[in-house]
């Protein structure tokens, strides 16, 4: 039994099993930092996504405003474009964590 189960008697304790956080790269601290970086990255993508926008618009209007941007559908082609243009994104900044094998030892690094 957890804390949380001694502190808050619940009638609903029998039938919904107890709250555990999830570790899935075998630290809890691991886990938030990876959590913080997609979050970033997600946030970064859209906010890229709305440059692209926006640089559509000055170069087909002259001007933008938030209601052009906001109303704004891309074409298939410009769809198709930035689709490749997030892979690449992806790729490069989460690519690394494909990497399975050890870091090799480098001079003046300490074994973990």
């Amino acid at each position: 039994m957890d804390d949380r189960e001694k502190s808050t008697p619940s009638h609903r304790k029998d039938f919904i099993p107890a709250q555990k956080d999830d570790v899935f790269l075998s630290d809890a601290a691991l886990d938030n930092v990876t959590s913080a970086v997609i979050a970033l990255g997600s946030e970064f993508w859209a906010l890229q996504k709305r440059m692209n926008v926006v640089e559509v618009l000055l170069e087909d209007k002259g001007s933008v405003s938030k209601a052009m941007i906001e109303n704004y559908r891309p074409s298939a082609e410009q769809s198709a474009a930035w689709e490749e243009q997030r892979d690449r994104f992806i790729k490069r900044v989460y690519g690394f964590l494909q990497n399975t094998h050890s870091p090799s030892k480098k001079p003046g690094r300490r074994a973990p």
